[in-house]
């Protein structure tokens, strides 16, 4: 995603002008991948996170495994700087809590995840959700999405998190619990929440996402469009640049993968696993 980033900020493709951002410097695990990005975009390679302190307003941690997300993050987070932490946050909820609690010391914005919770479509269906609540007509709902579970990115990890983060925000911030199952490599789940179940099918080797609310009345479906996911993503953090606001609580932005963590322990072990609420 740094490549993707770099051009939208340093409009390299599109006219993007008006986000007032620029890429000036990127570092990462894969060199080639580095150089890449700053062929491509003008940007300086450095080899430290810290060597980009002091010159930089902004940080976005945007490396493939989660598990590094920590590492990079915590030097700017420690310097009140704001930053934006790719999906997942990180690969286990206590390094997730640690970027959040480094986050509120220094007061530094935080925001990431995935960027597919803000496409329309799946704001479409949190509305038609918001509404059946509200009418009282709520029976439950699926989302389906693509798995990669065979990666040197954390596994599970690397690509999960994408259909956790359309269902807390289609179907709400607090299932109580869930339960799991993986064959073939891929994983089908229920997450329970007090009144209603949801099914998340993480789909090995398919390439689309979509989503259905069950209601009394009708059972809205519709595929998931996130070819904006990532122009999207750039904005709501040129927005939370100008602002000092990030786009959600940060309980809500590290919940999902205590979610993961959570699901991943339900398909290995065959018990379901009651979901905690994040106290920070």
């Amino acid at each position: 995603h740094a490549m993707i980033f770099s051009k939208i900020f340093n409009s390299i493709e599109g006219d993007y002008r008006h986000i007032n951002c620029r890429v000036v410097a990127v570092m990462g695990e894969d060199e080639a991948a580095s150089r890449a990005v700053a062929d491509a975009c003008g940007v300086s390679v450095v080899s430290s996170p810290k060597e980009m302190l002091g010159a930089v307003d902004a940080v976005m941690v945007t490396s493939r495994n989660g598990g590094l997300h920590l590492r990079y993050a915590r030097p700017f987070l420690e310097a009140g700087i704001p930053a934006f932490v790719d999906k997942p946050i990180a690969n286990d909820f206590a390094e997730a809590a640690e970027i959040a609690r480094l986050a509120r010391a220094s007061g530094a914005p935080l925001m990431g995840g995935s960027s597919t919770k803000l496409v329309p479509a799946v704001l479409r269906m949190a509305s038609l959700r918001e509404a059946a609540t509200a009418d009282g007509t709520l029976l439950g709902g699926s989302v389906w999405a693509p798995l990669n579970m065979v990666n040197p990115y954390g596994g599970f990890y690397f690509y999960s998190s994408h259909l956790v983060e359309i269902a807390l925000r289609i179907f709400g911030q607090r299932p109580a619990s869930v339960i799991a199952n993986e064959a073939r490599g891929s994983v089908a789940a229920l997450l329970r929440y007090p009144e209603f179940d949801v099914s998340l099918h993480f789909l090995q080797g398919a390439g689309h996402y979509g989503a259905t609310v069950h209601t009394a009345k009708a059972s809205p479906t519709g595929p998931i469009d996130i070819s904006e996911c990532y122009l999207l993503e750039a904005r709501a953090f040129a927005e939370m640049l100008a602002t000092g606001a990030a786009h959600q609580p940060i309980e809500d932005l590290i919940r999902p993968v205590l979610i993961l963590n959570a699901i991943e322990e339900a398909y290995r072990t065959g018990a379901p696993r009651h979901l905690p609420d994040v106290a920070l």
